[in-house]
């Protein structure tokens, strides 16, 4: 009991940004969508959800999502899959806080990045929080091979180092 709540204070009180200057939270489901959600009504700010294609009404962005190592194992499954979110949902250049439960291969972030980038929302002007990494998969590095390396990446667990 009390776990979220704990959390979703800890997001917030070692944000190193100013609240105030960011227009919405953003997180990919599923994992990401208990904690922001949270978050957002906490510091009173949007939710901006992207969804698995298919779950939204157009007019929509969408961008591929590679499949991690991590869940090709897990669930047998080496489909691409698509991401999406309402277009202009928030506005050409806003400043967006990516908020998910683990940052581990960084397929997911990298592909939440490129569908922001689609938006109109610059790399620039985001800041990714995560509850959990696990740099043993190499996720910041893959980030930075897709070119996102200057994201502010902040984790309140690191697993294994960093």
């Amino acid at each position: 009991p009390g776990g979220l709540a704990l959390c979703t204070s800890l997001l917030q009180t070692h944000f190193t940004g100013d609240w105030a200057k960011f227009d919405a939270v953003a997180c990919c489901e599923a994992g990401g969508f208990v904690y922001a959600s949270a978050l957002a009504s906490r510091i009173d700010l949007p939710l901006l959800l992207i969804r698995e294609a298919g779950k939204l009404l157009p007019p929509i962005v969408s961008v591929i999502k590679p499949p991690s190592h991590i869940s090709s194992l897990a669930f047998n499954d080496s489909k691409e899959k698509r991401i999406e979110m309402e277009r202009d949902v928030v506005p050409r250049g806003a400043s967006v806080v990516v908020v998910d439960d683990v940052l581990s291969t960084g397929e997911t972030l990298g592909a939440v990045l490129q569908l922001l980038d689609e938006a109109s929302i610059r790399a620039e002007d985001v800041i990714i929080m995560v509850v959990a990494e696990f740099p043993v998969h190499h996720g910041r590095e893959l980030l930075r091979q897709r070119g996102f390396g200057r994201i502010n990446i902040q984790s309140l667990l690191v697993f294994g180092g960093a």
